[in-house]
């Protein structure tokens, strides 16, 4: 182990060896979570004499918990020795816990379970929302609102603490539901009641729930403090959680109801990339912990801050440092790097006509190959086409990318593929159906997906079920190997690329729409900022409304320029400078004219 902890700097080496009870690591962008991470568990291991049966990892997402394997792999490779303990995301760990407590009837729900997504409750009864919400005449946005509420109280995004059950809403109750074209929904906590209490009797029959109900009966099966919760609790002495600032309330009540006055638990996360609000998340939840671990152990808890960023250059990192307003990150190394550069544009459309100029005269150096780049957005709406203005100018371009919408039918069809040999091979043991889809020539996504399953301690086919899950709330960030990708600024989340573009900064586009939490939209820039390892570039438009995102790109230390298209400086020839000055200027009052209108239309919305 000692050979591990050399590679360490001295906060990592602090984190991975401390041995308190409670460890609350912040972790800043960059700055090796992961590494500190996967060396802290077999420290665990190898160390303190902790069997791997004994340990258990939450991680955010499937990809996550990929990379986090990944690196345990590479230092068991290092030290010699070393086991895989179970790692599970919040949803596939909530599975686990309901397959326990109907094997001990302490569940509502039967064995062969299954998910659903929350929507899909309306497809399998359109009726579930008759008769609610009846002074809004559009059904098809009472049909979305309904559904968003229902997620948002049951995370612990409407009350101060999550809600388990329809009967705990009180019916006078009102609730407010934001929408991007039709301004807030109000909707009463009657309504909201009914309609929950609908969807539990399409979950008794169907014998399924959606992800938020996994977390939900998980909870309830716990607090019931029988075998289920002797099992779980007893087998996991030791849990890590990763991206804990991005986890829900509800999935905090879940972990702190497994834990016990004997168990040790790490959490990692930064408050400065906390952009899951809308799943529950809040900004803060580090400091929830803390406050808990006082409670609990106060001569046994620790801080660590994570502060030197391996990822990107000197010259990033004072850009996002100075964005954030905190200096919680530094350079690791002396790569100072070009400067950033802020490109001034009037509309979307120049901005991906700038990207995807930019992108064809990056990939002529043979240096530079097409997936060393992302171009990340922050919406892509018929209000804000940001994605589509891209995807066209790329095709102009003839520049090969991968889109979301690709990653998503990976996921389906691998999705299908698993459910197709859970039912061939039912109760099937992993490792010969393996060698029968080598035969058949299944596809290596399967292959792989099986042996993740295996390595995770997978039998047979019943326990691909589990880690079904983890593929349908996570979208593959695998892209082509010789193809760009094109994603939100959320997707891109946990990834790095030597080169990134963002777009498309300015009011109601980044920050995000009439009525921006401005701290959330700054957090989510900042998490896209440093995602750049060596050049990064940054488009949009001065605000007029809000805090102007890119007037503070541009006042750090940057290079700024303005680009007009090649048309639009064809339709300026003859013009002089003043003349295009007035223009812009005209453009700029144009565009204050229509906010405007937007606005007094929002209050009229809301009004009704």
């Amino acid at each position: 182990m000692d050979k591990l902890l050399r590679l360490l700097n001295p906060q990592q080496r602090e984190a991975v060896t401390t041995s308190s009870r409670y460890t609350q690591i912040i972790a800043g962008p960059g700055t090796g979570k992961t590494t500190t991470l996967a060396a802290k568990i077999l420290y665990t291991q190898t160390e303190l004499g902790i069997l791997t049966e004994n340990i258990l990892g939450i991680s955010f997402s499937r990809s996550a918990k990929s990379h986090l394997l990944n690196k345990m792999e590479e230092f068991t490779n290092i030290i010699g020795y070393g086991g895989k303990p179970t790692i599970l995301t919040f949803h596939s760990l909530a599975f686990r816990i309901i397959k326990y407590g109907i094997h001990y009837n302490e569940s509502r729900f039967r064995q062969g379970f299954g998910t659903i997504h929350t929507e899909n409750f309306i497809d399998l009864d359109p009726s579930l929302t008759k008769g609610l919400c009846s002074e809004y005449a559009d059904r098809n946005l009472v049909n979305k609102s309904m559904s968003q509420a229902y997620n948002l109280i049951r995370q612990g995004s409407l009350e101060p603490r999550p809600i388990n059950s329809w009967n705990e809403i009180s019916p006078d109750a009102h609730y407010h539901v934001n929408t991007y074209t039709n301004g807030r929904i109000l909707i009463s906590g009657r309504d909201l009641a009914t309609f929950w209490r609908r969807i539990n009797k399409i979950e008794k029959i169907k014998n399924a729930t959606d992800f938020q109900g996994l977390i939900n009966e998980a909870t309830h099966i716990l607090s019931l403090k029988q075998r289920t919760y002797n099992d779980i609790s007893e087998s996991f002495r030791h849990i890590f959680v990763d991206e804990y600032q991005d986890t829900s309330l509800a999935q905090e009540e879940l972990l702190l109801r497994l834990i016990d006055k004997n168990q040790t638990v790490t959490v990692v996360g930064d408050k400065n990339q906390t952009i899951y609000t809308f799943n529950g998340s809040n900004s803060k939840n580090m400091d929830r912990f803390s406050d808990y671990c006082k409670r609990n152990a106060p001569a046994s808890s620790e801080v660590i801050h994570l502060t030197h960023n391996y990822r990107s250059t000197n010259k990033i990192i004072h850009v996002a440092n100075d964005f954030i307003e905190e200096e919680t990150i530094f350079p690791a190394n002396d790569r100072i790097g070009m400067k950033p550069l802020v490109v001034e544009t009037h509309s979307i459309q120049l901005a991906a006509e700038f990207i995807a100029k930019k992108i064809s005269e990056l990939i002529e150096d043979s240096s530079v190959s097409l997936s060393d780049i992302c171009i990340l957005y922050r919406k892509n709406s018929e209000h804000s086409p940001q994605a589509d203005a891209v995807f066209e100018q790329l095709d102009i371009y003839s520049i090969r990318y991968d889109t979301q919408q690709q990653n998503k039918e990976k996921t389906e069809s691998l999705i299908d593929q698993v459910l197709n040999v859970r039912d061939v091979y039912e109760d099937e043991p992993l490792e010969e159906v393996i060698e029968k889809l080598k035969v058949k020539n299944a596809s290596e996504e399967l292959i792989k997906f099986i042996v993740e399953v295996m390595n995770q301690g997978g039998v047979d086919t019943d326990d691909l079920t589990e880690h079904i899950v983890e593929i349908k709330e996570d979208t593959p960030e695998e892209t082509g190997s010789d193809s760009l990708s094109i994603k939100t600024v959320h997707d891109a989340k946990g990834l790095e690329y030597p080169i990134v573009f963002i777009l498309y900064l300015g009011d109601r586009e980044f920050p995000h729409s009439s009525r921006p939490d401005i701290e959330e939209e700054k957090r989510l820039l900042y998490v896209g900022l440093t995602r750049a390892q060596n050049q990064l570039y940054v488009l949009g438009k001065k605000g007029i409304e809000f805090e102007g995102f890119l007037d503070k790109c541009i006042n750090s230390d940057t290079t700024h320029i303005h680009f007009h298209s090649s048309s639009a400086e064809e339709k300026n020839e003859g013009f002089n400078k003043d003349d295009k000055d007035i223009i812009d200027q005209t453009t700029k009052q144009q565009d204050e004219e229509e906010k405007k209108r937007q606005e007094e239309l929002r209050k009229l919305m809301d009004f009704f």
